[in-house]
């Protein structure tokens, strides 16, 4: 079911002009015909003979701004509407009579009581037109947020203080006189001919033109096409639900070539929910299933479903409207919606939709296909985690069905700092809980891979997958649920003070018992790899394909990067293009960076050569990207891995490159507004040289951490690699030009929405000294 889209149709597919002016007819009608008001004392009523007539007739007693103003109210186009418009102007014709006791009750469908108000009438003087002002009461604060039926209900209220009486069920969906107004609506809409073939016997009132010649779609018929047929291509099964009665949903679509596209058993219109109706109030129930309840939307995307069973879990298909009936019913349904504003014309209709809180919003129903890809990508998810939790929880619970055929009771994501590419979090199925990771990587060129066995058999601690997922650029893992806790928390504890669970101490040591396993693992597991296996390790998207395939430019090319505390570029803030960055020099803190002279462009020029994948080496199994969030603190002793996203045999030399960074230098990544809070950061130009002065040091457990792989871990790989002779003798640069990268291009330091200006220059600042670091000596000032 997770691959159904549910249309409504008018606002949405089908344009709902003819429908209005229908409304209009009806009016007009009711008000001019010497059946009914006969406002203007006329002897015989003439409908209008064609389209052109039908239009001024139709538009002169119901302005558009007044129709547009009953859709802004989520009041249904067809019957609904012409209902809301004849009993708005009732009230404000019974409210210009002097004299009103006559008239009680109101029975404004029966023919005596409307002979009664027709005398009232013309005992008046005053103005017997319906204009413009005939809709007074909708400006009054009283109208303001009502919408759909509710709007009825408000009318009975304000009558009842308008007559000094109780008026009760008079202006009321199905009321007797609702229900001569649908039928008047129908001859109208259908014409002599249609209306002679769908009911058998001629109307009343002959000689009306049949509004339904004038329907027509919402865009031209071809691009309607192309955008369902896209929609089908993606494997999304078509619905409809529609306030339109059967034929008249359906003769449209036939017309413009779009009921081909729809899934016959996804078609609920209005006929369908008054059946569902009527075997309800047969059962002594009178709950009504139209808009905005959700019956209609669940029976369309699920032919089995009865009134009254529960609704599905959130985000369990899809519903595209254009009113807020459509997001509440469509919500309640749990689906998620997308609001389209083809149908709301006005300001107002717009913020009554906006305030109803879709899902989502786009100009036109040629939007969908492409938004749907994305909501389906969970990069999308990994985007929304932060700000709109609940909404990205659902486009999960949604994705599991999809792709894993999962059908979940609930997903909770758990957004953390360290989750600059990732997510994870627990779905609950039944009584049991489950754990799952994945790891997003945007302009992805390899396939990625969770070799947990390969890890375990060379002898990490390595949490094993249940279920694994691969799709380029998507990866999903389950994992049972781990109680230990994972060493990126215990460490942000420590250094913001927190010693309850761990100690600068203790994570030293664990730090240092881990160099030494890791090192025993190095030495048992390396071995010659060929330049063609080499070059499918997937610990390369980390470094080298981040700097060709795209990521590099996507986040940095043609940009400008403003000093820290100007906005940018627009606002005339001082800063330098990338252009600029990549031919500088550079001074952090007193003194030069960039050995012989590098600049930013040449340290990456040389990174795209030295760190290029398709080389003979020798080999480890190593995780290749064990920062912090990937770890485990079993017993505050032993690590225990999990997320192999990019585990397999690959140099050590890169082996040790992320943990080094991430672990060590990057709090500032992971915690932006936090750092900033004690940054101070300048930068200014000399000339071609950048100069940056700032406060950034690293905490006594991030130092703890250093000093652990620079004496238990870095030499022992060196050094190993030198015993078998095979160590380049560019070694330091593959490292250093490899730790480039972490500041880099982890995450794109431009993204003003999760960080500022001044940590961009930190990060570029540590980019530079990364690039040019003394892995075994150097220091970051």
């Amino acid at each position: 079911m997770s691959n159904v889209v549910v249309f409504d149709l008018d606002g949405v597919i089908t344009s709902e002009e003819a429908y209005w002016i229908t409304a209009g007819l009806v009016l007009h009608e009711i008000a001019y015909s010497q059946k009914y008001w006969n406002l203007q004392a006329a002897d015989t009523y003439v409908p209008p003979a064609n389209a052109e007539e039908c239009d001024v007739f139709g538009h002169e007693v119901l302005p558009k701004s007044i129709m547009l103003g009953f859709k802004a109210h989520a009041i249904n186009s067809n019957w609904d509407t012409c209902y809301a418009a004849v009993c708005l102007c009732l009230v404000d014709l019974l409210a210009k009579l002097p004299d009103r006791s006559g008239l009680l009750p109101l029975q404004p469908w029966n023919p005596d009581w409307m002979a009664t108000f027709r005398a009232a009438l013309a005992r008046y003087d005053g103005s017997k037109v319906i204009d413009q002002t005939s809709y007074r009461l909708l400006e009054e604060p009283r109208f303001q947020h009502y919408v759909s039926f509710e709007l009825f209900e408000r009318l009975n209220q304000y009558a009842s203080e308008l007559l000094g009486a109780p008026v009760e069920d008079v202006f009321a969906r199905y009321s007797p006189f609702w229900i001569q107004c649908q039928e008047l609506f129908q001859e109208i809409y259908l014409g002599d001919q249609l209306y002679l073939q769908e009911h058998g016997h001629v109307p009343e009132q002959t000689g009306r033109y049949g509004c339904i010649y004038l329907e027509k779609p919402i865009l031209p018929a071809e691009t309607l096409r192309a955008t369902l047929q896209s929609l089908r291509e993606q494997d999304y099964i078509l619905g409809i639900a529609t306030g339109r009665p059967g034929k008249e949903a359906i003769v449209p679509l036939q017309n413009y070539g779009l009921l081909e596209y729809f899934d016959p058993a996804h078609i609920m219109t209005h006929t369908e929910v008054a059946q569902a109706e009527e075997k309800l109030l047969e059962q002594g129930d009178t709950t009504s299933l139209v808009k905005p309840h959700p019956y209609q939307f669940l029976a369309a995307a699920d032919p089995q479903h009865q009134p009254h069973q529960p609704a599905l879990a959130r985000g369990s298909f899809i519903v595209v409207g254009d009113t807020t009936s459509d997001v509440r019913g469509g919500q309640a349904a749990g689906a998620l919606v997308v609001a389209v504003l083809t149908g709301a014309l006005t300001e107002e209709a717009r913020s009554m939709l906006e305030e109803s809180q879709p899902d989502f919003m786009v100009p036109d129903v040629t939007r969908v296909p492409e938004l749907l890809q994305r909501l389906d990508d969970l990069a999308t998810i990994q985007r929304m985690q932060f700000l709109e939790r609940a909404k990205a929880e659902a486009l999960l619970q949604r994705w599991f069905a999809l792709h894993m055929d999962l059908v979940v009771d609930e997903v909770r994501l758990t957004p953390k700092a360290v989750s600059l590419n990732s997510f994870n979090g627990i779905y609950r199925l039944g009584n049991e809980e489950y754990f799952f990771k994945t790891h997003v990587e945007e302009q992805g060129i390899l396939e990625e891979y969770y070799h947990a066995e390969l890890l375990h058999n060379a002898g990490y601690t390595i949490v094993r997958p249940l279920r694994t997922v691969h799709q380029k650029g998507q990866q999903m893992v389950i994992y049972p649920v781990i109680t230990a806790p994972v060493m990126f928390d215990l460490m942000r504890a420590v250094e913001t003070g927190d010693t309850s669970q761990a100690t600068v101490e203790s994570l030293a040591v664990a730090e240092q018992r881990e160099c030494e396993r890791l090192l025993k693992i190095y030495r048992e597991t390396l071995t010659s790899s060929s330049a063609e296996e080499h070059a499918k390790a997937p610990i390369h998207q980390l470094f080298w394909h981040r700097l060709t395939g795209g990521r590099l430019d996507s986040f940095y090319q043609d940009k400008w990067f403003p000093f820290p505390g100007q906005a940018g570029p627009d606002q005339g803030a001082q800063g330098l293009s990338f252009n600029d960055l990549l031919h500088s020099q550079w001074t952090i803190n007193g003194e030069a960076v960039g050995e012989y002279g590098q600049t930013l462009g040449v340290l990456i020029e040389r990174a795209q050569e030295v760190l290029q994948p398709v080389r003979e080496v020798l080999t480890v199994i190593g995780h290749g990207d064990a920062h912090f969030g990937n770890v485990f603190l079993e017993q505050q002793t032993n690590y225990q891995y999990f997320d192999p996203a990019f585990a397999g045999r690959h140099t050590p030399l890169l082996d040790i490159v992320k943990p080094f960074f991430h672990n060590v230098f990057a709090t500032w990544m992971y915690f932006p507004q936090e750092v900033e809070k004690e940054l101070q950061i300048s930068v200014h130009v000399q000339g071609s040289r950048i100069m940056i002065e700032h406060n950034y040091t690293l905490t006594p457990v991030r130092r703890a951490i250093l000093d652990a792989k620079r004496t238990r871990l870095i030499p022992a790989v060196i050094e190993l690699l030198r015993e078998r002779e095979a160590l380049p003798e560019n070694w330091e640069e593959i490292i250093r030009l490899a730790l480039l990268c972490c500041p880099l291009l982890t995450v794109n330091l431009l993204d003003d929405t999760k960080r500022s200006s001044a940590i961009c220059w930190l990060g570029l600042s540590q980019a530079m000294q990364m690039g040019n670091l003394s892995i075994l000596e150097g220091e970051i000032k």
